[in-house]
């Protein structure tokens, strides 16, 4: 059995262009770990081992459920280790050459555990950019003894900062080396990258796991990168669309933005924005939707082709490229079926819309209660203001005037009266029995008459002239 330091070296797991990746042990602890070990070649270029030993130092300090732990660094043997934790799962790449495409809602959970690696890595100063976000770089974590088909229970994000090493490397700008596939435009054109790079990647994994196959594809790696730079995003046909939520989509199509200031300005903007669509996943209908979709998915035989790479973009022909009459029959066996209940946003809105809501009885009393004492209030005090308001020159009228006497007192009488009814409208209405009402005002002027008459004694009788 092999020995790298402390580690028993278990098996190879892989191997790519920076170096291999064997799984070990660790002799003393028995943990299983992953070790990543440079390739020699780079490991004696001096510019390789400064940036590589900087990537470790930035690794070590990323901690977050999302990303792969970085457990250690070494060099032993005149090799440049990393030790990581060991990933049991599956790829990204190896989910959807399995399924083809995946339900929303399982897409939409991925994509925002990815953002969430995302805004840690971004966070770090300097920031730590991707560069490389593709679907072989996502794991897929499943429970331990569980089977390949198991459904998986986290995500992790792996490869933080090759591209980095490999500028040092070649002397290159970091835009032109990664992925054509998963490449944004200002890495083509090598322009100055920053965060938002990650998100237009972002946004071409996250496209290709809701309809099945990536924005652009082309045998032609000059092709390729022409329609990465200039031609937007096809739309998703009417049947996807049907069962898509609007907010989704557009994040979704704003994350292909060409331009990076029509992007998200963060990664953190797309897990917020993203993150309110998430309690619809675990609703009885979406995950009934998604039961019916996977039930309707046919496995694939074959493995789609490789993602094309700019080191043998050129060995790629055509035809290792699926035929339109397999991509339209393969979309046809795996669009749901047509009578599903409706989970977009309108309709999720209107779930919640017509869910009745009852009012304690208790609180219908006190309101109605409460509404009763201020219209009485009310009342009270409109009628107590009126009747101050009309007192007063109703009492002036009637001592302003001097009693008469005789027939000229009644008429007096009268003109009072008419003077009365003036300031009081309410005096000339009709009781019931035709006659007029009299009120208060006309009662005290009659009253201050005869009280007057009674002072002055019975007049004398008038004398006749012969």
């Amino acid at each position: 059995m092999d020995r790298i330091g402390e580690y028993l070296v278990r098996r190879l797991i892989g191997e790519g262009g920076m170096g291999k990746v064997y799984e070990a042990e660790e002799r003393l602890s028995k943990r299983r770990v992953a070790l990543k070990v440079l390739r020699p070649e780079l490991t004696r270029h001096e510019d390789g081992r400064r940036l590589f030993l900087n990537e470790m130092q930035i690794l070590a300090h990323l901690e977050h459920p999302n990303l792969v732990r970085s457990l250690a660094s070494m060099e032993t043997d005149g090799q440049l280790v990393m030790v990581l934790e060991y990933l049991n799962g599956r790829t990204l790449r190896q989910e959807l050459t399995r399924r083809g495409a995946l339900p929303w809602q399982e897409a939409l959970e991925h994509v925002v555990r990815i953002a969430e690696a995302l805004t840690v890595a971004h966070g770090q100063e300097p920031p730590i950019v991707h560069r490389d976000l593709k679907p072989e770089n996502v794991m897929l974590i499943v429970a331990e003894g569980a089977g390949d088909d198991a459904p998986p229970a986290g995500l992790k994000v792996m490869d933080f900062g090759i591209a980095k090493v490999l500028e040092g490397m070649h002397g290159t700008n970091t835009q032109s080396i990664g992925t054509l596939q998963y490449m944004s435009p200002e890495q083509i054109d090598a322009r100055t990258i920053d965060a938002r790079s990650d998100l237009y990647s972002l946004g071409l994994v996250f496209y290709e796991m809701i309809s099945g196959e990536p924005p652009f594809s082309s045998a032609s790696p000059r092709e390729l990168l022409n329609l990465q730079c200039t031609a937007p995003a096809p739309p998703f046909d009417e049947e996807l669309r049907r069962g898509l939520p609007r907010g989704v989509e557009d994040m979704l199509f704003a994350m292909l933005a060409k331009k990076p200031e029509d992007r998200p300005a963060s990664a953190r903007e797309i897990t917020e924005r993203l993150s309110l669509f998430r309690a619809a996943i675990g609703s009885p209908d979406t995950s009934a939707r998604g039961s019916r979709v996977r039930a309707n998915e046919e496995p694939r035989v074959s493995a789609p082709p490789p993602t094309p790479r700019m080191a043998n973009a050129s060995e790629r022909t055509d035809e290792e490229r699926p035929s339109p009459e397999t991509s339209e029959a393969r979309r046809e066996s795996e669009r749901p079926k047509a009578d599903r209940p409706r989970t977009d946003t309108i309709a999720l809105v209107e779930a919640n819309a017509s869910k009745a809501r009852e009012v304690p009885t208790w609180l219908a009393i006190i309101a109605i209660v409460a509404l009763s004492l201020v219209a009485g209030m009310t009342t009270y005090l409109v009628r107590l203001e009126t009747a101050g308001n009309a007192s007063p020159a109703a009492t002036a009228s009637v001592e302003g005037e001097a009693a008469p006497a005789g027939a000229s007192g009644i008429e007096a009488l009268r003109r009072r009266r008419d003077r009365t009814q003036a300031f009081c409208p309410e005096s000339r209405r009709r009781s019931r029995r035709g006659r007029p009402r009299e009120t208060l005002r006309v009662r005290v002027a009659r009253g201050a008459l005869a009280l007057r008459a009674e002072r002055r004694g019975p007049r004398p009788a008038p004398r006749r002239v012969r």
